[in-house]
């Protein structure tokens, strides 16, 4: 009988997260922001029916148009702007509070709709539904589990078998539907990242199957392909749901400001870093870093970082680490371009956010790359010429050796790497590669008819 009482709430609480109301006799219970949720549906079949128009209701969009929804660090920021300075309506749209936990990671946007009252901020996103149907030819998302623009509709359930009205709404409107993947567990398989790298080993996530595990990354990998008309995966392996005729593999939304970055910044007094005479410093940092590690496991290599600086501290090297976490990121720059070296990852085969900021500045960075794809699937431009140091936890330490060791290999490496990043990741080019995407689909046109560089 216990387990059984126990599996029947079980069951009533699972219903009550979906928004499904719990009856009392008269009464029902159901959440505050699933009832928001069912006033938004309400509202827009309203605002449709009192229009005029049908379920595919025709809407004319006078230009080029996208809303890029939820913040993907900064890139939409950027990529916004700069698809407004090639004549776009273009914007960057968040639903967190301002002052939130990872308000951090952001440099703002152009439309915050966020509400400390649910039903206000509700309303606020009807609103700007109701206005995006007529408005964007494109709505672009970011966040496993929330390809929609209501949080009533964020779909955090292992199955991921909830479908968006809010976004079913804009495709029956016929707006193009984007998605840009945020990492390994982004529609691939524990399994099949394993098999290609082997970087599961070492991450903390690889035994909590709440975070990640074969059945619930495909499931959301299938939700998205379902939905989706584009998925930027940005350069990753092709791999699972990180593939196909949907898929845009290299880099198209991780977008910079060359100018914001850029090697000649002047560092404000408070970040300049205290360097002895002749003293190397190798800058190295974890967002997040007492969530994504543990004693045992780092993702990033962290400890092998450090063991290699302090064996070569131990040889009469002069070198120190700069190990940053959790500074904004607005203002993490002033640290990193006063590193001559910066290390990103050791353990996944492909960058991210630090190393495309350390090669933006100019600074020769160390990041583990594992170029190959699996049988069958192209290789990447992108990856191909890209002027990363490659280094494992195995071989940190010789690589830092070596380039310590030499001032002129590093310049060569951060005019170099600074030349990539403007290529491929300046907000500018990423603005005129995404409109080729984004007129290859309006046209109908395949994606891999689209031209990259």
């Amino acid at each position: 009988m216990k387990n059984f009482l126990s599996k029947a709430f079980s069951e009533q609480y699972q219903a009550l997260r979906r928004g499904v109301g719990l009856r009392f006799g008269p009464l029902s219970l159901i959440r505050t922001s699933h009832l928001a949720g069912l006033k938004s549906k309400i509202a827009v079949l309203e605002n449709q029916a009192a229009r005029g128009e049908g379920a595919h209701g025709a809407h004319s969009r006078a230009k080029r148009s996208v809303a890029f929804f939820h913040n993907s660090y900064y890139n939409f920021f950027y990529l916004a702007a700069a698809l407004r300075k090639r004549g776009w309506d273009a914007i960057s749209v968040s639903i967190e509070a301002p002052d939130g936990e990872h308000a951090g990671f952001y440099h703002g946007n152009d439309l915050c709709l966020y509400d400390a009252d649910p039903f206000e901020m509700q309303r606020k996103i009807d609103a700007f539904l109701t206005e995006a149907i007529d408005r964007f030819g494109m709505v672009h998302f970011y966040g496993r589990g929330q390809l929609a623009l209501s949080p009533s509709e964020f779909d955090y359930s292992s199955d991921f078998n909830h479908w968006p009205f809010d976004v079913m709404q804009l495709k029956q409107a016929g707006v193009k539907i984007g998605y840009s993947v945020s990492g390994c567990l982004d529609g691939v398989s524990q399994t099949s990242v394993h098999k290609w790298s082997g970087c599961c080993d070492r991450c903390v996530w690889q035994n909590n199957p709440q975070v990640c595990n074969d059945r619930s990354n495909l499931a959301w990998g299938h939700k998205f392909q379902m939905l989706c008309d584009l998925v930027a995966s940005e350069g990753t392996p092709a791999l699972d749901y990180q593939k196909g005729p949907r898929v845009f593999r290299e880099p198209l939304t991780t977008a910079l400001d060359s100018g914001l970055w850029r090697p000649d910044i002047d560092v404000p007094e408070k970040y300049r870093l205290n360097r002895e005479a002749d003293e190397l410093i190798v800058y190295h940092a974890v967002g997040n870093f007492s969530f994504r590690a543990n004693g045992e496991r780092n993702l990033k290599g962290t400890g092998a970082v450090v063991a290699a600086i302090d064996r070569l501290r131990a040889e009469g090297v002069k070198v120190r680490l700069e190990f940053v976490t959790d500074v904004p990121s607005t203002e993490v720059r002033f640290i990193q371009v006063q590193a001559d070296v910066i290390v990103d990852q050791l353990n996944y085969g492909r960058y991210g956010a630090t190393a495309r900021e350390g090669m933006m500045l100019g600074v020769p960075t160390v990041c583990y790359m594992h170029k190959d794809e699996p049988v069958g699937e192209d290789r990447l431009d992108s990856i191909e010429t890209c002027p990363l140091v490659s280094a494992n936890e195995s071989t940190i330490y010789d690589v830092l050796r070596d380039l310590l060791n030499s001032a002129e290999k590093r310049k060569s490496i951060g005019r170099a790497s600074r030349e990539f990043a403007v290529k491929w990741h300046s907000a500018e080019v990423c603005a005129a590669r995404f409109e080729r995407v984004y007129d290859a689909l309006q046209a109908d046109r395949q994606l891999n008819e689209v031209k990259a560089a």
